[in-house]
C-alpha cells in the first residue's frame, strides 16, 4: 500500500546517489517488487514532453492503488514563462492514481541566487503556502569534511557495520565527495572484515592504492612540532626520491586528516 503524503515530491541537489535513494524508498512504499516494477514510469525531462508527462500520470495503476512516474531532469524543457505555466497548471490539478517524483541533479536555485531572494520558478512554487500538504521538497547536498565522516559512519551503520573516526576520515580523504563511491567502498570493506569489528585507517590504506600511496607522517611531525632541521633533511631526501607535487598533496592530505580526526574527535565520535 502506498501511504496517503503527498503528491508531488521536489528532490534536488548534487548527490545524485542520495537522491536515488530517496527515490527507491519512496518506490519501495509500493509493495512487491514485481508490482512496484508494473507501476513505475521513469521519464527524462530532457526528451519528454509534457503530454507524455501527462498520459503517465493518468494511467490505471495495476493491482495498485496509486502509480509513480519519476521525472528527472524536470525544468530542461521549460525556459519560457507559457511553457512554466503549462507544467505547474498540470501540477496544481489533481492527480488521484498517481504520485509523481520531480528529481533534478543540481540545485533548482543556486546558493548565489538564493542570496539575492531569485529562487527558480519550480521550487518557488513548491515551497509556497498553497502547496505545503500537497508537495514535499528535499535538498540533497553532496557531503564533504566533517559532514562526510559522519556520512561514513552513518551508512556503515545502515549497512549493519561500523568505522572508526580514524577510518571513517581515511576513506573520506580517499573519495572526496563521492558518495556512490563512497557507499562501494564501505561495502567492500566490511565484506572485508566481515561486519565482525569496526573498519579502521589500516583497512583503508590496505585496500585502496591512492591511500597506500600516501606514506609515512615523518614530515608532517616535524612541521608540527615546529622542527626546521629535521623537516628541511626529511624534505631534501623526500625531494631524491619523489615528485615535489605529490609531496606537497601528501602534506595536505595527511594535515587534513589531522584535522578531520581531531574535529570527529571533539565531537565525541566514535
Amino acid at each position: 500500500m502506498v501511504e496517503e503524503g503527498p503528491a508531488i515530491y521536489l528532490f534536488d541537489g548534487d548527490d545524485e546517489f542520495a537522491i536515488n535513494e530517496s527515490i527507491d524508498k519512496i518506490r519501495n512504499r509500493l509493495g512487491d517488487a514485481n508490482i512496484a516494477d508494473m507501476n513505475t514510469t521513469r521519464l527524462d525531462g530532457r526528451s519528454c514532453t509534457l503530454s507524455q508527462l501527462e498520459d503517465a500520470v493518468a494511467s490505471i495503476p495495476f493491482l495498485a492503488p496509486k502509480r509513480l512516474v519519476i521525472l528527472t531532469h524536470p525544468t530542461v524543457r521549460f525556459k519560457d514563462k507559457s511553457q512554466q505555466d503549462k507544467l505547474l497548471n498540470f501540477l496544481n490539478a489533481e492527480k488521484p492514481t498517481a504520485k509523481l517524483i520531480l528529481a533534478s541533479y543540481q540545485f533548482l536555485t543556486t546558493e548565489r541566487d538564493r542570496r539575492d531572494k531569485k529562487e527558480n520558478w519550480l521550487e518557488k512554487w513548491a515551497s509556497s503556502s498553497e502547496q505545503s500538504k500537497r508537495v514535499y521538497i528535499r535538498h540533497h547536498p553532496q557531503p564533504s569534511g566533517v559532514v562526510m565522516v559522519r556520512w561514513i559512519q552513518d551508512h556503515a551503520k545502515s549497512m549493519g557495520g561500523q568505522f572508526t573516526p580514524q577510518g571513517a576520515v581515511s576513506l573520506a580523504n580517499q573519495i572526496g565527495e563521492d558518495t556512490r563511491t563512497a557507499s562501494q567502498e564501505i561495502i567492500k570493506l566490511l565484506t572485508y572484515v566481515n561486519y565482525a569489528r569496526p573498519v579502521d585507517a589500516d583497512d583503508v590504506e590496505h585496500l585502496t592504492p591512492l591511500t597506500a600511496k600516501i606514506g609515512d607522517f615523518d614530515l608532517v611531525n616535524a612541521l608540527r612540532d615546529r622542527d626546521g632541521r629535521k623537516a628541511q633533511a626529511l624534505l631534501q631526501r623526500s625531494l631524491q626520491e619523489d615528485d615535489p607535487l605529490r609531496i606537497f598533496q601528501s602534506i595536505v592530505y595527511q594535515i587534513r586528516t589531522l584535522i578531520l580526526a581531531r574535529e570527529i574527535l571533539d565531537e565525541h565520535g566514535t
